[in-house]
């Protein structure tokens, strides 16, 4: 079984309640309704009732399946508000929220933070900024975690480590040049996401052009130093560094370089990259030349799970990003 079927498994057995701010996107609601139809989540589209249906009967999209939450119902609401108000503080407060209510995507994440659903989904129509604010303000961050970032999943068809062929990337999404305590709730946030989506421990490098002190400038000081940050307040974690990246992927290259034991040397599957830079060139690299498939990014690092799509994602993309959405929200309950 290939890593997305196993997704796909996990989220049929532990459906969970995803909700949609964008249903005037065409491919947006084709994707999320045949997600509903197959079992892979409870669809609710939040927006005007009216023109979801509109635009679903001008693209022949069966919304039977799926649930609307009409952005005019006032009712709701305010419902929504008084209970958000309730909440420990978490950025807005409930006044603001209730200024940006008619907003889907804050109506979706107000539904989620008060527990009327599991984990909120968009991204087509809305940019990462925008759906990144939102959220910070409405569902917070996780404990010790002073940013929320983004990770890829990568599997390489013909990678044969020791470790598998599941390799978690981050952060090419959200932190350009990260500080020490970035770079430490990155690491933190990244193993959570990856035991979550792939059920195998997380074995997470801190990658540099250096190896345990091979090199030294400023770069490698912050990889160092949120190294150890990250290994202070998650010490159940497996987390090292700091690696080039062979020393961090292959055991060969390990026992050369790496002259101490370390559970993660040559074998992690969890790579914290230096910056936006180094992530984002490397991803992109593996994409182009090596066989295999890429996934996300996947957000992390908030209270409460959610996934923010690209813009370019394709149908497909945005089915399998529903699923994801599921399993994270299943692997949050516990």
């Amino acid at each position: 079984m290939g890593f997305i079927d196993s997704i796909y498994e996990k989220a049929k057995a532990n459906k969970k309640r995803v909700v949609v701010p964008e249903c005037t996107n065409p491919s947006m609601m084709r994707a999320a309704a045949k997600a509903a139809a197959d079992g892979l989540a409870d669809i609710t589209f939040v927006g005007d009732a009216s023109t979801c249906e509109k635009v679903a009967a001008e693209n022949d999209i069966n919304l039977s399946g799926v649930k609307v939450v009409d952005i005019h119902d006032k009712a709701y609401q305010d419902e929504l508000v008084a209970k958000f108000a309730e909440l420990p503080r978490r950025g807005f407060s409930a006044k603001s929220v209730a200024k940006r209510i008619s907003n889907p995507l804050y109506m979706a994440l107000l539904m989620e933070a008060v527990g009327d659903a599991d984990c909120t989904f968009g991204g087509l129509d809305t940019t990462t900024t925008e759906f990144v604010m939102a959220t910070q303000g409405i569902l917070g961050l996780a404990p010790g975690v002073v940013a929320p970032s983004g990770m890829l999943i990568m599997e390489l068809d013909d990678y044969k480590g020791s470790q598998g062929n599941i390799f978690g990337m981050t952060d090419g999404a959200i932190n350009t040049e990260p500080t020490a305590d970035q770079l430490s709730g990155i690491a933190i946030a990244s193993c959570d996401t990856y035991t979550a989506l792939t059920g195998k421990e997380a074995l997470c490098g801190f990658l540099s052009y250096s190896t345990d002190g091979s090199g030294n400038s400023p770069s490698v000081f912050r990889v160092r130093e949120g190294l150890q940050k990250a290994q202070e307040l998650r010490p159940d974690l497996k987390i090292d560094g700091e690696f080039q990246a062979d020393a961090a992927i292959v055991e060969r290259v390990a026992a050369k370089k790496v002259k101490r034991e370390s559970a993660v040397a040559g074998k992690a599957n969890v790579l914290v990259f230096p910056d936006a830079a180094a992530a984002n060139i490397a991803t992109k690299l593996i994409q182009q030349f090596a066989p295999g498939h890429s996934y996300g990014p996947i957000y992390q690092g908030f209270a409460q799970p959610v996934l923010d799509c690209s813009r370019g994602d394709t149908e497909e993309r945005i089915y399998d990003n529903v699923a994801f959405c599921s399993v994270m929200a299943g692997a949050a309950e516990s």
